[in-house]
């Protein structure tokens, strides 16, 4: 995902691109130029973005640095902590699809339990 999504996705929340940056205490024509892939963010505020959204801290970061960074090898690696999120994620839905009952009929039969799930 581009830095520009997470950004307009901290705008919803806050109520407005002036309100987001109250919160992550920056300027507005800063946040204004990240959103427009001009500058990336330090990695401190992409956190504090990514808390803020719910979403991943990682990609957040990885999207940030994706701005400013030139060398291909470096692309790659923030390029993949989007495929590694989203294969955690698929497997988080896969697995949560697998252990619900397809019917009340089947729902007699099954035994009861706990599962849980970590994703780091």
């Amino acid at each position: 995902m581009e830095m520009k999504t997470y950004i307009e996705m901290g705008e919803k929340l806050a109520g407005s691109q002036i309100e987001l940056a109250k919160i992550l205490d920056i300027k507005p024509n800063y946040l204004s130029m990240v959103k427009s892939h001009q500058r990336g963010l330090p990695d401190a505020l992409c956190l504090q973005l990514a808390d803020f959204i719910s979403v991943d801290r990682l990609e957040v970061i990885a999207a940030s640095n994706l701005i400013t960074e030139k060398d291909e090898k470096k692309r790659k690696l923030f390029e993949s902590c989007f495929t590694k999120a989203a294969t955690v994620a698929a497997a988080a839905l896969i697995f949560a699809g697998s252990s619900m009952t397809s019917s009340p009929a089947h729902a007699q039969h099954q035994k009861t339990g706990v599962s849980s799930i970590c994703i780091m």
